[in-house]
């Protein structure tokens, strides 16, 4: 005990910054795919450019007000999918979609106000222009940069799935909230062979 005491009196005097908890910030578009995918390839290990399992306890989904059905999704997912113990919360950053320069400023601090240097950053989801701001927040702060590739022939089979969900919301919203009924439907939203990669 009187050795961990002193090593953590060492790194404090250092500023060496002492382990807390990991997020996973991630940018979200129209549809769910590659959230998940993030999440739980690297909390498994299973992605290019890891060096090992990455403990995530948290996930923030930043996005604009225009993809509130995806995020239903999301949460269905995350609540629905086997995700262990993970805490899952949303970000409304204060625009509606990328239509002049002060849009790109609002949602780069919408990623700046929850990420943190040493966290992961998935730019996959949204417009170009939010992967970009949110990919400049990153490194701003040293956050790694990761992304996720979802196979092309499974667009079809993920997009008919979202069709077929939308005619039934209020039972996603259930799936949300715990009540997995749709459980086959949720997680079929899920790819399977999505790749990961951390690229910094």
């Amino acid at each position: 005990m009187v050795w961990l005491c002193g090593l953590l009196g060492k790194a404090l005097k250092l500023g060496v910054a002492l382990p807390s908890v990991v997020r996973l910030v991630v940018t979200l578009g129209t549809t769910p795919g590659g959230v998940y995918e993030s999440f739980i390839n690297l909390r498994l290990g299973r992605c290019i450019g890891c060096v090992g399992p990455v403990g995530v306890d948290e996930v923030y989904v930043v996005r604009s007000a225009s993809v509130e059905f995806t995020w239903k999704l999301v949460k269905a997912i995350f609540t629905c999918c086997d995700t262990g113990d993970v805490v899952i919360k949303d970000l409304v950053a204060p625009m509606e979609d990328m239509e002049d320069p002060e849009d790109f400023r609002r949602f780069m601090d919408a990623v700046l106000s929850v990420v943190r240097g040493g966290d992961y950053v998935d730019f996959t989801g949204g417009r170009k222009a939010m992967s970009v701001a949110a990919a400049l927040a990153a490194r701003e702060v040293g956050a790694h940069l990761v992304t996720t590739v979802v196979p092309p022939e499974e667009y079809g089979r993920v997009n008919e799935l979202i069709r077929r969900l939308r005619g039934v919301e209020g039972l996603v919203e259930e799936a949300a909230r715990g009540n997995c009924g749709i459980k086959d439907l949720v997680c079929g939203l899920v790819s399977g062979g999505a790749r990961t990669i951390v690229l910094m």
